[in-house]
């Protein structure tokens, strides 16, 4: 299990709000049962900076970990900007979905990114299994969504309103699998 904190783009604000106070990062209620007031209960390592060079990287980056007392689980606590299961942050995978919806190809993109040839093929092939779902759940906290036709048009669209993590969370929160 996991819980996605809102409003944390950027691995630089949420090592801010971590270094300033890791209390604001503690959720009020268990993500499994929904008692309040989870322990902590440790933290892991993630590197999910994959574009700075080593001496400038911010890896790595400190996962918190919380225990829920009434239904004896634990969760991890994400910020918006790191998907739960993903090796690269959301940023790079907007960029990759960008460049597939404004035409080109699996593997210009993998030419020009990051991910290799497989990572790229393998995302864009989630997000389109998976579009009917995220379009439905999105276009319920958006109504304007409703009026796109199409894989492209509703994602380009959407993006020019939040982030892919920003929708990815509210999808989590509604109960949609995120890829």
């Amino acid at each position: 299990m996991f819980y996605i904190l809102l409003n944390i783009a950027s691995l630089v604000q949420y090592l801010a709000v971590l270094n300033s106070n890791s209390d604001q990062v503690r959720p009020k209620f268990c993500a499994c049962c929904g008692r309040i007031n989870p322990w902590r209960h440790a933290c892991y390592e993630r590197k999910p900076d994959h574009e700075s060079s080593p001496g400038e990287s911010l890896n790595p980056i400190l996962i918190q970990r919380y225990y829920c007392p009434g239904c004896e689980k634990t969760f991890s606590v994400f910020p918006e900007c790191i998907p739960p299961r993903r090796w690269y942050i959301w940023e790079v995978q907007q960029q990759v979905l960008m460049f597939f919806i404004l035409g080109q190809s699996v593997y210009a993109i993998a030419k020009t990114s990051i991910p290799s040839y497989k990572t790229v093929q393998r995302w864009l092939l989630r997000f389109q299994e998976q579009f009917r779902l995220h379009k439905d759940t999105l276009c319920a906290h958006f109504g304007d969504l409703s009026r796109t036709s199409g894989f492209a048009d509703f994602w380009q669209t959407c993006l020019k309103k939040m982030t892919v993590g920003a929708a990815m969370r509210l999808c989590h929160v509604a109960g949609v699998i995120i890829p």
